[in-house]
């Protein structure tokens, strides 16, 4: 009996080594690596070539593939993946709890295929002489290279797959200008619809806008009524710092969409020059970006402002303002050239440096009196409703409140060369009234102010205010010639 169960014993070990071998021997040479050739080129409708594919049987069946190449020309290369995944299951040609790493791999969009979905008679024929997949615990991808239409993206994961749900556990993409760290989950059926919340170190807003058009699948004509949905990406997205048109902004925020060949931002917030902006953006992707925006500022330091729009040291204040603007471009930088739209401003507590307005006044009605005060150059308060086009602010109304005079009128400033150019009506202070005692004063009195046609022209860093004197001549006489002509009818 003892030496029976010793044959047995040693009987039931032998067939346990020989199906080891058999089971590695398939795994790790050239059966195993044709069979998945064959079994991921019939599922792709793509050439697959595997460099390479070697196993283990423990602790777990775990298959390690090199150099493995999809396409003709080749798009898709995976230099290397590791698969495993329960025994048991594998048995019934199902991958259950099964763990993925990819690594070093790069990614050329768009694929040369796609990925069957369950309604494919091709998924159907796959999935009753192939391998099911059931769920995955763990998928990790390592440094891979994913480039589109010039744009490139390094992306690293580690994210779990439950049925149709693939959650996120960190994602990271970083393309040189923008970082980001992403969690969240996605829908992969019907279509792909991922809900995702990503913080970043960094992020450049026109690099962000030309990915999502860069990896965004391009309609084609031929597409028609069966093509697959549109995917939807809603995340939160918020970081440290960022850039948007070459200017540097603080503490980013926004819910972005992007849903098909339409990307949205809103609420979108951040601070910029000593203020803040607070609005919404709406782009829509394709050759050209058409982009509408919807912003209001507060408490800008117009000085920053003024310095980073090649202005330094012209004028001082704190802004708040709104406005509404659409654009096309290629990029930010583009966009902002373009823009067109309304909008409100208002400057408080400032100064207009070089503007010398005070000083053109004196000089057009004679010296000062001896005792008069020196005038400067400072505003309570500047307010203008403007049109933006072509690169041309177009202020409709503006109004300038100071110490020493009050302007109104209407002018243009031209972004390329910051010129201005405009026409005004200045009305002195009462004291400075007072002290001009000429006849011509006297003729453009109204009330107890001196109010002069003017013009403005130079440039914003050189502001030059012109007394319009033909202009100032015929209202004072009108003037004159309308109180002597009440006095008369009194009489």
């Amino acid at each position: 009996m003892r030496k029976l169960m010793l044959i047995v014993l040693g009987t039931v070990l032998a067939l346990i080594v020989v199906a080891t071998a058999a089971l590695y021997w398939f795994f790790s040479g050239d059966g195993m690596r044709l069979a998945l050739e064959q079994q991921a080129t019939s599922w792709l409708g793509q050439t697959v070539r595997v460099g390479g594919a070697r196993a283990q049987i423990f602790p777990r069946v775990a298959v390690r593939l090199n150099d493995v190449r999809v396409g003709d020309p080749v798009r898709l290369t995976l230099s290397d993946v590791q698969l495993a995944t329960d025994l048991r299951a594998l048995f019934r040609r199902r991958i259950e709890d099964a763990s993925i790493v990819i690594s070093d791999s790069r990614m050329e969009m768009p694929l040369p295929f796609a990925i069957p979905d369950g309604s494919s008679d091709k998924s159907e024929a796959v999935s009753q002489d192939g391998v099911q997949v059931v769920s995955i615990r763990a998928i990790s991808l390592r440094d891979i290279r994913m480039i589109s239409r010039g744009r490139e993206v390094l992306v690293s994961a580690d994210s779990a797959l439950e049925g149709n749900r693939l959650t996120l556990r960190q994602f990271t993409a970083d393309s040189g200008a923008t970082s980001l760290h992403v969690e969240g989950e996605v829908d992969l059926e019907p279509r792909i619809d991922a809900r995702l919340r990503a913080k970043a170190n960094k992020i450049d807003l026109d690099e962000l806008l030309a990915l999502a058009d860069a990896f965004t699948p391009e309609r084609t004509a031929a597409a028609g009524r069966s093509a697959s949905p549109a995917a939807r990406i809603a995340a939160r997205v918020s970081a440290e710092t960022a850039t948007a048109g070459g200017v540097e902004v603080k503490q980013f925020a926004t819910d972005m969409e992007v849903n098909g060949d339409r990307v949205s931002l809103s609420p979108l917030t951040f601070q910029m020059f000593g203020g803040r902006y607070q609005g919404s953006l709406s782009a829509r992707l394709g050759n050209r970006l058409a982009v509408s925006l919807q912003s209001r500022l507060q408490d800008l330091d117009v000085a920053q402002l003024a310095a980073f729009g090649g202005s330094p040291d012209s004028i001082t204040g704190t802004l708040t303002g709104a406005g509404t603007f659409s654009a096309q471009g290629d990029d930010i930088s583009a966009i902002l050239a373009s823009a067109s739209g309304k909008g409100t401003i208002s400057i408080v507590d400032g100064t207009i440096r070089r503007l010398n307005l005070v000083r053109t006044v004196v000089l057009f009605f004679g010296r000062p009196a001896p005792d008069s005060v020196p005038a400067s150059d400072r505003f309570t308060r500047i307010d203008a409703s403007f049109s933006l086009a072509r690169q041309v602010f177009r202020a409709d109304t503006f109004a300038l409140q100071s110490p020493d005079a009050d302007i109104v009128g209407t002018g243009t400033l031209t972004l390329g060369n910051e010129a201005l150019d405009g026409t005004l009506d200045v009305s002195l202070s009462e004291e400075l009234s007072a002290q001009a005692g000429t006849d011509l004063a006297r003729y453009t009195r109204e009330n107890n102010r001196i109010v002069l046609p003017a013009r403005i022209g130079g440039t914003l860093s050189e502001p030059r205010i012109i007394i319009n004197a033909s202009a100032a001549v015929k209202r004072g006489l009108r003037n004159e010639i309308q109180r002597r002509l009440q006095g008369i009818l009194g009489r």
